[in-house]
């Protein structure tokens, strides 16, 4: 018992860890390309559509042959994302976002059913990996495009410029040290989360997905409860539903691919019995989020006891009580 609490002092520590290595990582990449001359544009997107918090842990799960926690994982971040990330933003700050363009929650659920044709076969092939890393390729490039033309995007990408600006104030000489620290550190903190959940494996003897589902989910994701709620506070909507949305594209798409790539992806019965179905549900509430043009208080609050009712009836599938 000792070992265990130990191991989830790990986890949190690990936690910790990634939310400061990713921050520093992505700051340094930026610093870094800003000084090859890569356009402002460029930099901004870099901030709205890299999250390496999640990427991490599922990347080394993969490599350690935990590939069932790596792809449960990416599922349960979807679901974390529209119905906890966002239902917290919306329960605490009512918000409204009547511009947010609806062709890409459809584009997101053409990508879930897209994993979900790649995964009925019980695995996500190497090839797999390749064909949803030319996806999200396909979709950073029209994303890319689109946003330069999108009036509705304007604030996101206003509010990722401005960050861009505070973060090249820093001395260049920082950039490759806190690039090469950042990777570092991810490493580290991916390392000390796996080893936490591997120890809630053994001991509690819930299956990889499930916990991947739940446990990895959740710890990995915890950053994403804040960005998705200040943005609400600040009054800016557009950018807690672009997070949601393009945090789930990253890792859906980028993740899932790279860790395909480094050792194909177990895809157990009951990810396709019940947890696709979860997923797609909380897909078409966001659908309906979006259309609806506005998030109010008690539909936050709704989504965050739907979140809740997930996470406990997954236990208990998990437990088999």
């Amino acid at each position: 018992m000792d070992s265990v609490i130990v191991n989830v002092g790990y986890l949190l520590i690990g936690v910790v860890i990634l939310i400061f290595a990713a921050k520093y990582l992505v700051e340094g990449l930026i610093g870094i390309a800003a000084r090859l001359a890569v356009a402002p544009f460029i930099l901004a997107m870099l901030i709205i559509s890299i999250d390496l918090e999640e990427f991490a842990p599922a990347v080394i799960g993969s490599y350690q042959h935990l590939t069932a926690l790596a792809f449960g994982s990416i599922l349960g971040t979807v679901v974390f994302l529209i119905l906890l990330a966002l239902g917290s933003a919306a329960a605490l700050f009512p918000i409204k976002h009547p511009d947010f363009p609806v062709k890409y929650i459809w584009m997101l659920g053409g990508m879930l059913l897209l994993v979900f044709l790649l995964s009925y076969d019980g695995e996500i092939s190497r090839p797999d990996g390749f064909i949803v890393l030319g996806f999200y390729g396909a979709f950073m490039a029209y994303l890319i495009t689109d946003l330069r033309q999108s009036r509705a995007a304007k604030e996101e990408i206003e509010e990722a410029e401005e960050e861009v600006e505070q973060i090249l104030k820093e001395p260049p000489r920082r950039f490759p040290l806190m690039f090469i620290g950042g990777l570092i550190g991810l490493v580290i903190g991916a390392l000390l989360v796996i080893q936490g959940v591997k120890a809630v494996l053994v001991w509690t003897g819930i299956g990889e997905t499930i916990l991947g589902l739940t446990l990895l989910a959740i710890a990995a994701n915890s950053v994403e409860l804040v960005e998705a709620i200040i943005p609400a506070q600040k009054g800016h909507p557009e950018v807690v539903i672009g997070n949601v949305a393009g945090s789930s594209f990253f890792q859906l798409l980028f993740t899932l691919g790279i860790c395909a790539l480094i050792r194909p992806l177990v895809v157990e019965p009951v990810a396709l019995d019940y947890f696709f179905p979860a997923v797609a549900i909380s897909w078409l509430i966001l659908l309906l989020i979006v259309w609806r043009g506005h998030t109010p208080r008690w539909l936050g609050v709704t989504l965050m006891a739907l979140y809740i009712v997930f996470v406990a009836g997954t236990i208990m599938l998990g437990l088999r009580i």
